[in-house]
């Protein structure tokens, strides 16, 4: 019994990998920088299909914002972005070039983040003459979808991310954790490099200096342009629990 579940274990996933084989394709790049207005407006992507099967694509558009735990949220961006052609169907090997412009506004007083995205679809969406029982019954479709980036900078448009603020936490298992807020008061995404944060318990005592270790949740994570992203890390043992005076400062890269 047991070697008849593992063949039809076995050949369910070999028939998984052979339908994403036969409808892969690429999209690149993943992420692109657009200037609100004049040439650099309107960008161009590619898409190949590497597959062995006709695939049928259809592009949007959607807002990109993230709350303090980085968890993002997405709204309906179709008025704000002209993409040539929205919907495509490419023959195995095929490549096209699709052209993106920004319609927003010339003047944002910030950098805008936004997400593009790629989504295969049914061959009959966008082929008519093309019918469900065209194509073999009792195979599992797999669809794959890209979702880029696309940030609308500014000129002069920077990120300046600080330490807004430390404070008791639980972690994930219960345990006494540090919970550190990151505000980036400036215009553009910054990539956090490296942090300097320092405490003092808020009843009074000798201030601390974290370590690069118990930093490390910090480094190379992205906090969005006028965004916060808050970041839980271990206690440090030489901190008596209860309310810090935090002080600090990060290096960022754009």
């Amino acid at each position: 019994m047991k070697s008849i579940l593992f063949v039809i274990a076995t050949t369910f996933v070999v028939q998984l990998a052979a339908e994403s084989a036969s409808a892969a394709y690429q999209f690149q790049p993943i992420s692109r920088v657009f200037a609100p207005s004049g040439a650099q407006a309107t960008q161009s992507f590619e898409v190949v299909n590497d597959g062995k099967a006709r695939v049928a694509l259809a592009i949007s558009f959607a807002t990109l914002e993230r709350d303090e735990l980085y968890i993002e949220t997405n709204h309906d961006a179709e008025d704000e972005f002209l993409a040539y052609p929205a919907q495509m169907i490419l023959a195995p090997g095929a490549r096209q070039t699709v052209r993106v412009s920004w319609l927003g506004t010339p003047n944002p007083a910030r950098e805008l983040a936004y997400r593009i995205i790629v989504m295969q679809v049914q061959l009959e969406q966008l082929d008519h003459a093309v019918r469900d029982d065209d194509e073999a019954r009792g195979q599992m479709r797999l669809m794959l979808t890209y979702r880029g980036t696309l940030f609308i900078r500014p000129p002069h448009a920077a990120p300046r991310v600080v330490l807004q603020a430390a404070e008791p936490a639980a972690g994930a298992d219960g345990s006494r954790a540090l919970a550190i807020t990151l505000w980036n008061a400036g215009t553009a995404v910054g990539l956090v490099k490296t942090c300097a944060v320092r405490l003092a318990s808020a009843a009074g005592g000798p201030e601390i200096t974290l370590s690069a270790t118990t930093l490390a949740a910090l480094h190379n994570t992205r906090v969005l342009g006028g965004g916060k992203r808050r970041y839980t890390v271990p206690w440090p043992t030489n901190l008596p629990v209860g309310p810090v005076r935090a002080s600090g400062q990060c290096t960022v890269e754009p």
